[in-house]
């Protein structure tokens, strides 16, 4: 069993900081502040200096098992969460299989076993050929589901809207959530062929390629059906000015809509393709600084619930395309998003301790693993990372634990990082080098 007490760190929680002790027994959080000392632990952890942060919970990564696994696997991927400070994941359903139903859940569950540094869920993906499923994949143990509105890895089909209002009524009967990846297809592959025809190949043609008002029409859509269907409903990777619009005038009106922004459109703005390239061709696309300021803004003024990563690993080959057409959407980020935030939060741009309600108890409220997970908390489980604010470096792919570590932040100066990552009193990160064995587990909504 994993017992562990962390001594004289700086505790951050969303309400605040203090100095307390820590103690873990059997991998839960029982007693926090000066008693914790007269909890008889196994082992002691010196935090002075260090921040106490709750694990960090990546609601959107793709470690591309099964199917894919020469550009990432769930042993490689979750090494690189452990050492950027990230506890848990969500794993997307487009593999080879993608997760339709029970038994491509059970088989997944199986491949991962054992295998995983860090606690890992699941989403299943609604395709037109699966409503049937959806309550036996909740009744299984699925995080929740996603449906696929735009041309993504994998290609999965959508749902006509139809298919996708009984969907949303048979999730809401589950109690799960329901997310998308909102971009109107039809939208985006006319424009995109309109673009092949002219001969363009630049990087910027992707962005004009998958205008904002593609994005607006499929939350507008999105958020109507689940209206009408009663369902509790998440916008993955928001990126416009437009569609955020949407998601505060829906919260507005009280509706269950939630919502994520990546680090990449935080941090990434048009001017970045003239310098990195293809490299940073992702779906949605880095849009302009007007919608980079719109997502700064939605998360001070609360309308955006949760970071992610959207961690989306491919070969080098498929990265360094000189045709944009032939290049995968996508890149990494699970390890590099924790030094790239703190960064924000040392220029003032984000407090500590809002930033732990993004990246911790936020994301474990979406996905109904909250309080067990995204807090500390008595009865809570001890997940924490353990950050140095005032440690400098920079981003370097070749000290990164992915399989394939091409990145567009390389070189990218930092302040701020991780020192330790414990997952249920287990440290399985200490200065960056990733130790023990795998004892990730599978979390299952309550």
């Amino acid at each position: 069993m994993n017992n562990l007490i962390i001594r004289n760190g700086t505790i951050v929680t969303p309400q605040g900081q203090f100095k307390a002790d820590i103690t873990i027994k059997n991998g839960i959080i029982v007693a926090i502040g000066k008693g914790s000392s007269l909890v008889e632990v196994s082992e002691s952890l010196n935090a002075t200096g260090l921040y106490v942060l709750p694990g960090v919970i990546d609601d959107h990564v793709h470690f591309r098992e099964p199917g894919m696994t020469y550009k990432e696997d769930f042993e490689t991927g979750s090494r690189a969460a452990a050492a950027g400070g990230v506890t848990t994941v969500f794993d997307m359903p487009n593999t080879a299989p993608p997760l339709t139903d029970v038994k491509n859940l059970n088989e997944k569950v199986a491949l991962v076993k054992g295998r995983s540094y860090v606690d890992f869920a699941f989403y299943a993906a609604v395709t037109d050929s699966n409503v049937d499923q959806l309550k036996p994949l909740a009744e299984a143990g699925i995080g929740g589901f996603k449906i696929f509105m735009g041309e993504t890895t994998g290609y999965i089909r959508c749902p006509n809207d139809g298919l996708i209002y009984e969907a949303f009524q048979r999730i809401r009967e589950t109690g799960r959530r329901v997310g998308a990846h909102a971009e109107n297809d039809a939208i985006l592959q006319h424009i995109k062929a309109r673009l092949v025809a002219q001969g363009r190949k630049d990087p910027i043609a992707h962005l004009e390629s998958r205008p904002s008002f593609a994005e607006a029409e499929a939350i507008s859509r999105a958020i109507l059906l689940s209206e009408a269907a009663g369902n509790s409903f998440h916008v993955f990777h928001l990126s416009t000015r437009e569609g955020l619009n949407l998601v505060r005038e829906a919260r507005l009106r009280g509706l269950p809509i939630t919502a994520e922004v990546l680090v990449s459109h935080l941090l990434l703005d048009d001017h970045d393709y003239e310098r990195i390239g293809n490299l940073i061709r992702l779906n949605p696309p880095i849009r302009t600084q007007e919608h980079q300021r719109a997502m700064w803004e939605g998360l001070r003024q609360g309308w955006i619930d949760n970071i992610a990563t959207d961690h989306a690993p491919h070969s080098y080959k498929e990265k360094t395309a000189e045709n944009v057409w032939d290049t995968a959407c996508g890149f990494i980020g699970v390890e590099t998003a924790l030094p790239l935030m703190l960064t924000e939060v040392n220029r003032g741009r984000l407090t500590l301790e809002h930033y732990v309600r993004l990246v911790s108890e936020n994301p474990a409220k979406v996905w109904g693993i909250y309080p067990r997970k995204g807090a500390i908390q008595i009865g809570s489980e001890g997940d924490f990372v353990l950050v140095d604010l005032k440690a400098e470096g920079k981003i370097e792919s070749s000290k990164l634990h992915n399989k394939n570590t091409l990145t567009p932040y390389e070189g990218r100066a930092v302040k701020g990082l991780p020192r330790y990552t414990i997952l249920r009193g287990k440290i399985i990160m200490a200065e960056g080098e990733v130790i023990g064995s795998p004892a990730g587990e599978w979390v299952r909504p309550e």
